[in-house]
């Protein structure tokens, strides 16, 4: 018997197995319905191949949310495992499939991670994608306590923070903390298609900015349409409010268009406002182990576009002994230089700044 057994060898899936290798869970199989996918899974040491035969302790289901049901449902009448899970980005469909036509719904519990990237597949999969982040346990009024509690426990072994939470509760959480990002993202990439039409120098101008804000839109279509789907529910509304939102900036800069020398200071500070609103949410995203951004103080530093300088600059850091929480990089293709800011326990970014500088590196505004 295998600890687990992961069906589905995507990104979670492979993800999952390459995590729990070494650890208290660490007998993997795996199985996928595309023998390419669960080859190149195995090859990367994520498990080995099920035979369709040998029991597992738990089984994970990593397949597309409209297949999930359907596949927890199959395999538990194959009686293979003691508990099952599964990763879907949305809970209430699958739960409420498991409640209708599983043989014990007690041994089922769902879980999904917030974890992932906007590349699929196995050769995407990241043995620490899950380190840090947290893991929705979902269990029904009458998932069995052993079965919550296994549940936690893969969570665990992965390296992320089980959160119990009901899966309605859930849904509702992941559309305006996943759902809509993408929908946004996917939006204002969707503009650069008519736009980049005008011609080759349009794309030429694009900054970081745009590739920071349309970065969800590489996500896979088949996928999110099933998730949009299957969580309509509760995204549509928050659709319908952030268009009203945008269409009265629309209107309000419409009016600032229409007359430009006008200088209406209601104009000016309800633009303002709109603004503002959006720094005070930005302010609560968090950052690192939950901490927001205020927790951490940002260094950044110019750097040349060569092999090398980003691992001597975090090995400057290092040496001066302050430890790095977090970084984020800058840079935008055909540009020879990039800026990298380093996120710093605030107490350390003055040392870290003069370290730096006093190493040769081009530190510049901090924040």
């Amino acid at each position: 018997m295998s600890d687990v057994l992961v069906v589905g060898c995507g990104l979670l899936g492979t993800s999952i197995g390459l995590a729990l290798q070494g650890s208290e869970l660490g007998d993997i199989t795996l199985w996928d319905s595309q023998p390419d996918a669960l080859n190149l899974a195995a090859s990367r040491g994520a498990g080995r191949a099920w035979d369709g035969a040998e029991q597992a302790s738990l089984v994970v289901v990593a397949v597309p949310p409209d297949l999930t049901g359907e596949e927890l449902i199959r395999l538990q009448k194959l009686d293979v495992a003691q508990t099952y899970t599964h990763v879907a980005s949305v809970q209430s469909q699958v739960e409420a499939e498991v409640k209708a036509f599983s043989p014990d719904p007690s041994r089922v519990v769902g879980g999904h991670p917030l974890a992932g990237r906007e590349v699929s597949g196995p050769g995407a999969a990241l043995a620490d994608l899950f380190v840090g982040r947290p893991w929705a346990v979902c269990p029904h009024a009458g998932a069995a306590d052993d079965a919550v509690d296994a549940v936690a426990r893969l969570a665990r072994a992965c390296g992320a923070v089980p959160l119990q939470v009901p899966s309605d509760e859930h849904d509702a959480a992941v559309a305006l903390l996943s759902h809509v990002p993408q929908v946004a993202a996917s939006a204002v990439a969707g503009l650069l298609v008519e736009r980049a039409a005008g011609g080759p120098w349009v794309m030429d101008l694009a900054g970081p900015g745009l590739v920071d804000t349309t970065r969800l839109a590489a996500s896979s279509a088949a996928l999110w349409t099933e998730v949009l789907r299957a969580n309509a529910e509760h995204v549509a509304p928050l659709v319908a409010r952030l268009a009203e939102d945008l269409s009265r900036l629309s209107g309000l800069l419409a009016r600032i268009a229409a007359e430009p020398e006008a200088g209406d200071q209601a104009l000016r500070e309800a633009l303002s406002d709109f603004l503002l609103r959006g720094n005070a949410g930005r302010e609560l995203v968090p950052v690192k182990r939950g901490e927001l951004a205020g927790a951490f103080a940002g260094v950044r530093v110019d750097l040349p576009d060569e092999p090398g300088q980003l691992a001597d600059l975090l090995r400057a850091a290092g040496d001066a002994g302050v430890n790095v929480e977090d970084l984020r990089v800058e840079h935008v293709p055909g540009r020879p230089r990039g800026v990298v800011e380093l996120l710093v326990a605030p107490a350390s970014a003055g040392l870290l700044r003069s370290a730096l500088a006093a190493a040769g590196w081009h530190v510049t505004l901090s924040t």
